[in-house]
């Protein structure tokens, strides 16, 4: 068990709905703790009359719930059939005894079932106490606490991939073999400062500074993939702009592959934002549709165009429209002006009509910009277009095979400060040798990396991470 000081009994025992409310054909109670199967013996009647207590482990059995309904009485009722499962700790995701009970999906079976266990026992569990619970018995470390998090929260094949991977001690391995490799070089340093007077090898100042560059390399490695990795978890923002009708929302439906915005030839069609995530070889992108930027005296109008800034202010990359069988208007150059310090690609829409545009005015305002020619209307040019969104983050595979990359930023802060401390005791060993300095910041940098993991954590950082779970997992 992993020993940390947090304001949650784990000797409680928990309950909660771990499927999301709504309807759908299975919904299921968990419950987790010491008197998990006495809860259950008290509300589950199986056919055979056998209490779940007398179960075996990973064993799955047909029954009903019962329990009292106040509308009707004292007298217990049937409240709905359900397979319960029974797993005995410490072989189960919380390395407790757990019970899930799968019931219909229904909002009201789901919350009376859940009720009575409550009032069995168990207590309401807070969000994410079961993995919690997971990480605080040793089953998992903090890293892949976290990826359980991750997984839930893929938008793509590929962050779910870099998400199992987290989950099944990847990263964590990396992060042991760089402790693992400075408590080795520690251990002899700091045998030196506490008995001097014993006969005791000294590590030669080559080896020391050889040791601390090799992890100063590694560390660099998980810090530059950060960037990449954030990305693939949390996805980029790209935000279609431009006139009115040069074909945002044409280039929005040709994106998410159906008729998501209404598309007309009057002008203003659009007047609010419109968003939705799609997948580009990948990579999460959430796609922004605009109003179309002009002025005009109607208020709606104005706040339309208020609104497309304020999205655009957000935008990771930018694709600026224009339609190229028509001339480029003064007010385009002025927008272009506002984009000068945003990630853009231009965007030359209509090419399937004579075109009629020059671009260089705008190309010698938004230097080193991209220029993509399509036709939202027919599909040509929008796989060229694609690719050069994700170029514009990735120079080359936007993951190698195999690959171990970080997608939290409070991994690459720990990292960036571990970094620091590696690289001052390099310094100190370049310069002195061996130094009571150079054994600090080795400690320091151990237990800024047992951070990631959870071996030196606290109870704000905890509360934190699993307070984005949501509650049943």
């Amino acid at each position: 068990m992993v020993s940390v000081s947090v304001d949650v009994n784990i000797e409680d025992t928990i309950a909660a709905i771990s499927t999301p409310l709504g309807q759908g054909g299975i919904g299921i109670v968990r419950i987790s703790g010491k008197c998990a199967l006495k809860i259950a013996d008290k509300i589950f009647r199986s056919k055979k009359k056998v209490k779940p207590s007398q179960f075996d482990t990973f064993t799955l059995h047909y029954g009903v719930i019962i329990g009292k309904n106040l509308r009707f009485g004292e007298k217990n009722e049937i409240i709905d059939q359900v397979l319960l499962t029974v797993m005995r700790g410490p072989h189960t995701y919380t390395c407790q005894d757990v019970v899930e009970i799968n019931c219909h999906g229904g909002i009201v079976p789901l919350s009376k079932i859940l009720e009575i266990t409550l009032q069995c026992g168990a207590r309401m569990a807070n969000p994410g106490e079961f993995t919690q619970r997971a990480f605080l018995n040793g089953r998992i470390d903090l890293l892949q606490a976290e990826a359980v998090l991750n997984i839930i929260t893929a938008k793509t094949d590929l962050a779910l991939h870099c998400a199992m991977g987290q989950l099944q001690g990847m990263v964590s391995d990396r992060i042991h073999k760089l402790r693992d490799g400075l408590i080795e070089l520690a251990a002899p340093l700091e045998a030196l400062l506490d008995f001097p007077d014993q006969e005791i090898a000294r590590l030669p100042p080559k080896k020391i500074i050889k040791i601390l560059e090799h992890t100063i390399e590694n560390i660099k490695s998980l810090i530059n993939s950060a960037e990449r990795g954030m990305m693939l978890q949390n996805g980029i923002n790209v935000v279609i702009s431009g006139s009115p009708n040069v074909g945002k929302s044409s280039l929005m439906n040709r994106f998410v592959d159906y008729e998501r915005v209404i598309v007309t030839h009057i002008s203003g069609t659009t007047r609010d934002v419109v968003e939705e995530i799609i997948n580009i070889d990948g990579l999460p992108v959430k796609i922004f549709d605009t109003a179309g930027i002009m002025e005009s005296e109607c208020l709606i109008t104005q706040k339309s165009v208020i609104r497309s800034f304020s999205v655009l202010e957000k935008a990771d990359l930018v694709l600026y429209m224009f339609d190229a069988s028509k001339k480029i208007s003064e007010s385009e150059l002025q927008t272009a002006k506002k984009l000068k310090h945003k990630k853009v690609i231009i965007v030359l829409n209509k090419i399937d009509k004579p075109e009629n545009i020059n671009i260089t005015r705008v190309k010698n305002i938004l230097t080193y910009t991209p220029i993509v020619k399509i036709s939202a209307l027919n599909g040509l040019g929008i796989s060229e277009l694609k690719k050069q969104i994700v170029k514009y983050f990735f120079s080359g595979k936007i993951l190698q095979n195999d690959e171990i990359i970080i997608t939290n930023m409070r991994h690459k802060q720990i990292l960036q400060r571990c970094l620091t401390n590696i690289t001052n005791g390099l310094e100190i060993a370049r310069n002195n040798g061996y130094d009571e300095c150079l054994v600090f910041e080795i400690r320091q940098a151990l237990d800024t990396l047992g951070e990631i993991t959870g071996e030196n954590v606290s109870e704000d950082i905890l509360d934190n991470i699993f307070g984005r779970f949501c509650i049943g997992k």
